[in-house]
């Protein structure tokens, strides 16, 4: 990997009046696996249409490697696009919908057929180069798409949720090969998706957007372990949310007062007043029914009430009142090696053990950390 491959600047759309991207600016690296993770509606897919030039901005620059392409035509720019339902002709063999864009480029049939044959191999579609669309499965269409999308040697592909419409299973071995086909190829990608497991499996970087901003960028372990906003926190896994009032404060190390659950001491890069009131948010994963090994100083308890469990395959997840009335998810898995945490039922008494580092703190109603991105 090496250099910018695409760079947008403050980059603004509206349709009839209604913002929909909000002075956005992203670089990618050349070669990354860059995914867009957001909800429903927040832009995504608007974004790509404006990289590709489907859309032109309203305000803003597109450059992609170091030239701006904020004005030239969709033909001109070095970029191939994947569609959520992929696009195949469907009167045409998977040789011919490969062939469409050297066709209307008018490139000599010999040299495009070597071109093919490559792609064809790489993709492992060699054996069904004269198969009609219909009677392909959802994974070899999707192989299709991507070979036809970068025939024309684009120098980033965008894919728009290309396995949304893929049942569980197909969908995750279909990212293991989406990983295989952008190694072998050495092409830039953006990936959107609504998917927060799609999202990680697939990034070598990421970002998150909302309402036509993005909010966070970098390595996607980042994102996850140190959120940048409550709302990063929340859409990215699952969180358990603990409310209090922060006390004293010495260095990154600050007390929590929860109420009737009892005070914590917590680790924090933000800078917290005495009295201010405090969202803190942790990962259910991170949280045990036996006390962790160690010695950390860090090491917190809070005492609770089973008010629920709910078998899930590979562990249970126990819900657990606090004695200030919040709620508490925490898994127990199912190890078979004798480590997993003993079973414990309805309105059993439990304690439950974290490390202080472990708690994102927020203020409440304030301002969020700023947009951090990892190198």
């Amino acid at each position: 990997m090496g250099g910018s491959m695409v760079r947008l600047e403050s980059i603004t759309k509206s349709f009839e009046g209604i913002p929909v991207v909000r002075d956005f600016s992203l670089e990618i690296q050349a070669g990354d696996r860059f995914t867009l993770l957001g909800e429903s509606g927040c832009g995504k897919t608007t974004l790509l249409r404006l990289i590709a030039g489907f859309e032109s901005p309203d305000g803003g620059r597109v450059v992609i490697n170091g030239k701006d392409m904020t004005a030239v035509p969709v033909e001109r720019r070095p970029v191939g696009f994947i569609f959520q339902n992929y696009a195949l002709f469907p009167h045409m063999t998977v040789y011919d919908n490969i062939a469409t864009g050297p066709r209307v480029r008018r490139q000599p049939e010999s040299g495009m057929a070597k071109r093919i044959g490559e792609l064809l191999e790489i993709t492992r579609l060699t054996a069904l180069r004269d198969a009609w669309p219909d009677r392909l499965s959802g994974g070899e269409r999707q192989r299709v798409a991507i070979a036809r999308a970068i025939v024309n040697e684009p120098e980033i592909l965008l894919l728009d949720e290309p396995l949304s419409a893929l049942d569980a299973t197909l969908r995750q071995k279909l990212r293991a090969e989406l990983v295989e086909i952008q190694k072998a190829l050495n092409i830039t990608f953006l990936f959107v998706t609504h998917d927060q497991e799609e999202a990680m499996s697939l990034a070598t970087r990421m970002g998150i957007m909302h309402e036509g901003r993005l909010l966070q960028s970098g390595d996607p372990r980042e994102l996850y372990d140190r959120p940048a906003s409550p709302y990063a926190a929340r859409f990215l896994g699952e969180v358990n949310t603990l409310r209090g009032v922060a006390g004293k404060q010495e260095g990154r190390r600050v007390t929590l007062s929860l109420g009737a659950a009892g005070t914590l001491l917590c680790e924090t890069g933000q800078r917290l007043n005495a009295g201010q009131e405090v969202s803190g948010f942790i990962r259910p994963e991170r949280m045990f029914f036996a006390e962790p090994a160690g010695g950390d100083p860090l090491v917190q308890t809070l005492e609770g009430t089973v008010i629920d469990r709910q078998f899930l395959g590979g562990f249970t997840r126990y819900h657990v009142q606090l004695k200030n009335g919040a709620t508490l998810r925490v898994p127990s898995p199912h190890s078979g090696l004798g480590s997993e945490d003993p079973e414990v039922g309805r309105n059993d008494p439990v304690r439950v053990w974290f490390s202080g580092r472990d708690l994102i703190l927020f203020p409440d109603g304030g301002t969020a950390m700023p947009q951090t991105e990892s190198t």
